[in-house]
């Protein structure tokens, strides 16, 4: 396919494997891990969490896609294209703008170093969250697993060489490419019970980062709100 992205595909350890067209290797993968159960290689992804500075956390509905169609998930993800095969942290990190600038519209985007530099950042009242988002770095799992639903085929496991972020943006979200349709923001707690009652409405990414993150989603956030 002219001018189809190139992904690398890394094993358990985070380690390059294979490079291939998008679309080949992901059918490749898609194939083995249902007819075995699971994922044989992981694909290079960044995820970026987004919360209201009063604590809510935001959604967005997924358009007509391929994966999770019309769910609703993290605020935004993508795959990491870069030419470099041994995935430098650099190349997640311009992933990074470049998925929220596609996907919701925004260019604003300051990524703090380190959990001191942004809970000083977030409580010193010099940046504008209607205008910036200010986030970090608070994961890094190079054997994700997530559960994918499909709109034309059987589900599968797939697995993620995955770095994740997590911050603060109060401003509106602008879907420029068409992968989100509609955003919400909405309460942990009711998020929480909403898991558990209608599983099927989100994407298998907004349990696992419920499970895993949640503390660190909030980090800075209760003291701000009052503040």
């Amino acid at each position: 396919m002219a001018g189809e992205e190139w992904l690398h595909a890394t094993n358990a350890q985070g380690q390059w494997v294979k490079t291939g067209p998008r679309s080949a290797l992901m059918e490749e993968i898609r194939h083995h891990a249902r007819k075995c159960g699971d994922a044989p290689l992981a694909l290079p992804v960044v995820h970026i969490i987004l919360m209201t500075s009063t604590g809510q956390v935001r959604l967005v509905q997924r358009g007509d896609k391929p994966e999770n169609p019309y769910m609703w998930d993290k605020a935004v993800g993508g795959h990491v294209v870069t030419e470099d095969p041994t995935l430098p942290h650099a190349a997640f990190e311009e992933n990074v703008y470049k998925e929220m600038g596609e996907e919701i519209g925004l260019t604003n985007i300051e990524i703090a170093p380190s959990p001191f530099d942004y809970i000083h950042r977030l409580h010193s009242g010099t940046l504008d969250l209607q205008e910036h988002a200010l986030i970090r770095m608070i994961d890094y799992d190079p054997w994700q697993g997530v559960f994918v639903q499909v709109k034309d085929g059987k589900p599968w496991v797939k697995r993620l060489n995955v770095v994740v972020y997590a911050g603060v943006y109060d401003g509106p979200l602008t879907f420029v490419d068409g992968e989100a349709i509609n955003s919400r923001s909405m309460d942990l707690n009711l998020l929480h019970a909403q898991l558990q009652q209608s599983p099927w409405l989100y994407a298998d990414g907004v349990r696992i980062f419920m499970q895993r993150y949640r503390p660190l989603m909030m980090a800075g956030l209760q003291e701000h709100s009052v503040g």
